[in-house]
């Protein structure tokens, strides 16, 4: 028993002496990366300094239902200046974070550079996101924002089916085809609230055969700017039979430009 007690000790010690060996072969073949500086780093995803700054990011404060970020004390009733006193079909939207330097960053790698490392990460933000959300237990489906035939020749994917996928999976809410795009339109980049808003008009329709009787759904795209996207969509499920629509974004870029190093079309 001694001897048994003992060699298997040896064998733990030595499997535990191969796997560090193993570890640190691998770390000098491909030594760790912060995800956002892409510098050197731990075994984390991120550095010290990206972490903090990535989690500050995060922490803004947000307006419940336009998911624009707020100042101290300037949500009223659910609605902050932005959208106060503006007619909206979405009922109220989780978001990651605003669309600033980090967390814009990691999108764009995401989206623009093929880091496909970064999706299930944004993935699980998105998660929980809309897992702290109060509404969530309401919410019977996920649904994307459809993108146009013609846009996913560019696209290596299309980021808002993906990211439903995800959060269906992991919310165990089944992830259902509802709307199509009808007409590419022109980008969004560069365009003001009212062309947006214009350049969406009558852009989305229900899927063939699907009817909505009272449903309630939580609409995913990956970024919201003025909203009129969403807006668009939710005003198509409602008009169908849904009678509550949430939205769900990676991060919300506002109409404000100033702290955005780079914009991207959304």
């Amino acid at each position: 028993m001694r001897f048994t007690t003992w060699a298997g000790f040896w064998l733990r010690d030595g499997r535990r002496a191969a796997r560090g060996v193993g570890c640190a072969a691998a770390d000098l073949l491909f030594p760790p990366r912060c995800l956002l500086c892409l510098e050197g780093g731990d075994h984390t995803p991120f550095c010290p300094t990206c972490a903090d700054q990535i989690a500050a990011e995060r922490s803004r404060p947000a307006c419940p239902t336009c998911g624009s970020d707020v100042a101290a004390y300037e949500v009223r009733l659910d609605r902050c200046a932005a959208c106060r006193g503006r007619s909206t079909k979405i009922s109220a939207t989780a978001r990651v974070g605003p669309y600033r330097v980090a967390l814009g960053r990691l999108f764009r790698g995401y989206k623009f550079q093929d880091r496909d490392e970064l999706g299930p990460l944004l993935g699980d933000w998105l998660v929980e996101a809309v897992g702290n959300a109060h509404w969530l237990e309401r919410v019977e489906a996920v649904v994307s924002v459809p993108t146009h035939w013609i846009r996913r020749l560019d696209r290596k994917f299309h980021a808002a089916e993906v990211l439903a996928d995800h959060l269906a999976r992991d919310l165990r809410l089944p992830h259902v085809s509802l709307l199509r795009r009808t007409r590419a339109g022109r980008h969004q980049l560069g365009l003001s609230f009212a062309q947006r808003a214009a350049n969406v008009r009558g852009a989305f329709a229900l899927t063939p055969g699907v009817t909505l009787r009272g449903a309630r759904l939580l609409l995913v795209d990956d970024v919201r700017t003025t909203g009129a996207t969403v807006e668009e969509c939710a005003k198509v499920l409602r008009r169908g039979g849904a009678t509550e629509v949430y939205c769900a974004v990676v991060l919300n870029a506002g109409q404000t430009r100033a702290d955005n190093a780079v914009m991207v079309d959304v």
